[in-house]
């Protein structure tokens, strides 16, 4: 199936854009959506490992299944001064 997945923060930028249409397998899990991007776009690939995946805004493990989710984001570790 494909999915969006929206990238936030140095993921966007390294990406050069901000949304991703991956496919998955229909019983993908939040840490296959990761994989997956990291394969789609290798300038993300080192910055993934620290990533957390959100399901309709809400933080997942990377075992959680994907297939009910209406939003998809990756989210970077915050920092800021």
């Amino acid at each position: 199936m494909q999915v969006n997945v929206l990238l936030f923060a140095a993921l966007r930028e390294a990406a050069d854009c901000d949304t991703i249409t991956i496919e998955v397998a229909p019983t993908a899990t939040a840490g296959d959506v990761l994989r997956s991007v990291a394969e789609a776009i290798p300038t993300v690939a080192g910055l993934i490992p620290s990533c957390r995946v959100a399901l309709d805004s809400r933080y997942v493990t990377s075992t959680e299944p994907i297939q009910n989710a209406n939003e998809i984001a990756i989210i970077p570790p915050v920092s800021g001064g």
